[in-house]
């Protein structure tokens, strides 16, 4: 099940005028904001930031990193963003740099940092987003996984791991779905000796 989010950032969230759904989601226990929300967030509390400062950037091999800092009233905080060909798939790196750090900066203004992460922190997050299935609500999601679960093969239970994941995740799957899911689940995972 979810965890609920930090008191601060559905403070946050809610003054920003977005709702969890449209400013997280949950990964694997982790709480991430999505940039849009990091954004809104630091318009809403008047943050500034400097120009940032690069301290390494190759172009031709799309590394860029970058450390910014940022100010809200009295309180000063610097972060360093970096994109790579390791830690970055996308074709701009310079721009995924400056998220990264802006994105660290507010949360560390905000008295977030380390509680929750942006969405720009890891392509792995980005990836772990839950997408919709086939635009179904969350009971008939659940009930998809219950009939799927009745019978399908080793390997199409393996490939299916991360949509049963995304499901778990689901900010409004309830704890009888979500425990109804986990033993059909664990059970054809026995079944098929996985």
């Amino acid at each position: 099940m979810p965890k609920p989010l930090p008191e601060k950032l559905s403070k946050l969230i809610k003054e920003a005028g977005l709702t969890e759904k449209q400013a997280t989601w949950d990964c694997h226990g982790t709480p991430v904001v999505l940039h849009k929300a990091c954004e809104k967030i630091a318009a809403m509390h008047d943050i500034v930031f400097d120009t940032p400062k690069i301290i390494e950037s190759i172009a031709e091999k799309k590394i860029c990193v970058v450390m910014v800092t940022g100010h809200m009233k009295d309180k000063s905080e610097w972060s360093i963003g970096e994109a790579a060909p390791y830690n970055n798939k996308n074709t701009y790196p310079f721009a995924m740099a400056e998220k990264r750090a802006k994105d660290r900066v507010i949360l560390k203004l905000m008295g977030l940092h380390g509680d929750v992460y942006s969405q720009s922190e890891a392509d792995e997050f980005q990836e772990a987003q839950p997408k919709p299935l086939m635009n179904l609500d969350t009971h008939a999601r659940v009930d998809a996984a219950l009939e799927f679960y009745k019978d399908c093969t080793g390997p199409t239970f393996v490939a299916n791991e991360k949509r049963y994941q995304n499901l778990l995740n689901s900010r409004d799957i309830n704890e009888e779905q979500y425990n109804a899911v986990v033993d059909a689940h664990d059970a054809r995972k026995v079944e098929l000796s996985l």
